[in-house]
């Protein structure tokens, strides 16, 4: 596991560096992405960024504790009490949650105001991490259709509904398609990972037939420029910005896009901002620390003994970094516009403190992993998924079993 990975000493130390580099490149692209509309609105140039700071050491400070302070498995020992709590939350939400701009995805508590379904996101990787490894270790494959097995799917499709009804429909998906990867990484059969993406596309379909806005999003995601001044003005707006950003940029605090032109420039659609302003070039800079730091996280995976500690580090690297190309696709115009925010770019203090506590808990099965290996528990080679009869059951031993475990 402390093996040198790249310019580092190993991959631990990969990824606080390429966090670290990213929120800096955050803290500077949300100043000037939102200091005209700050100015506008409440007086201050550096309102969000001074809350960007604050946010960010509070998500540190969290990183911290849930890496170096904490033993990851004691989350896996609470599932059911996470997943109670998680529904009790979004039902407040539907209950007594702030509505802003049509949506109802708030909770206030004390003059504090966090967005639940981003916890979520993080809760579901747990809940099917520990639930999944378990299942991993007894040798019984993942089934959609059999209770012993299929109980964390279930859950999450639940907590996705109750986050849909906000309405947040790109935050929806991300929850089950974290949970979808945690099952084919468990080993889910392809003919029910082919049925389960019918059923999804049907869901997809009649969502957006319920809801006008849906299919208008859908239809100006097409073609936006069929209504440039109307439903396809933002997505207009932000492929002006990218494209007025040329090869090199139009300087630091010099791009239009945030003079009002640009809705929510510093929020969902930061990464115009950083098109306009650094230019092709480093946009592709960019999207390559995020793939370096996919590869580093994809590293600790490797080198990972335990099974819900592989699926755990997986899910997270799907949700950090996967949510972050996710976002560049929407900015872009190759996927709808979905609400889904850039990892430590996008403003927004719920998403980044979340973030960071998932950081923490790759962090948290490094230390372990480490630890292990210091004193002798440690195998030499980190799971894989055994090969299953027809009746769901491994063929083959698994590689590594749970301490004590002993053949029959």
């Amino acid at each position: 596991m402390q093996r040198r990975f790249l310019f580092w000493s190993n991959a631990r130390s990969a990824i606080l560096s390429l966090v670290l580099v990213l929120m800096c490149i955050g803290s500077i692209n949300v100043y000037s992405a939102s200091f005209v509309s700050a100015a506008a609105m409440f007086g201050n140039t550096a309102y969000y960024f001074i809350k960007y700071i604050y946010y960010g050491l509070g998500g540190l400070l969290a990183m911290y504790i849930i890496g170096w302070r904490i033993n990851y498995h004691f989350w896996f020992k609470h599932e059911k009490c996470w997943a109670a709590i998680m529904l009790v939350v979004l039902l407040c939400v539907d209950a007594f949650g702030a509505t802003t701009k049509g949506a109802q995805r708030w909770l206030s508590i004390g003059g504090f105001s966090f967005q639940p379904s981003e916890f979520v996101k993080l809760g579901v990787i747990l809940i099917g991490s520990g639930y999944l490894g378990r299942l991993w270790q007894q040798g019984i494959r993942p089934h959609l259709l059999q209770q012993k097995s299929n109980l964390a799917f279930w859950v999450t499709a639940v907590l996705a509904f109750m986050v849909l009804i906000q309405p947040d429909m790109g935050t929806a998906a991300i929850i089950m398609a974290l949970m979808i990867i945690l099952y084919l990484v468990a080993g889910l059969p392809w003919k029910q990972v082919g049925v389960m993406l019918g059923i999804a596309a049907v869901g997809v379909v009649c969502a957006v037939a319920v809801a006008p806005y849906r299919l208008s999003r859908v239809v100006n995601w097409l073609d936006p420029w069929k209504d440039p001044q109307g439903n396809g003005y933002q997505m207009v707006q932000s492929l002006i910005a990218i494209g007025s950003g040329g090869w090199h940029g139009t300087n630091l605090g010099m791009g239009t896009g945030k003079f009002f032109f640009l809705p929510e420039a510093h929020t969902d659609f930061a990464f115009a901002i950083w098109c306009q302003e650094w230019g092709f070039f480093f946009a592709v800079a960019l999207l390559a620390i995020f793939l370096l730091l996919a590869y580093a996280i994809l590293q600790v995976a490797k080198n990972t003994t335990d099974e819900a500690g592989y699926l755990l580090v997986t899910g997270v690297n799907f949700l950090v970094v996967g949510q972050a190309i996710a976002n560049m696709a929407m900015v872009c115009g190759l996927l709808p516009v979905i609400g889904v925010p850039l990892s430590f770019i996008s403003y927004g203090g719920t998403s980044l403190i979340a973030t960071l506590a998932a950081v923490g808990m790759v962090c948290a099965v490094y230390r372990d992993e480490v630890r292990k290996e210091r004193l002798g528990q440690s195998s030499s080679q980190p799971p894989i998924p055994p090969r299953y009869t027809q009746e769901g059951q491994a063929s083959q031993p698994l590689r590594f079993r749970p301490r004590g475990w002993q053949p029959k």
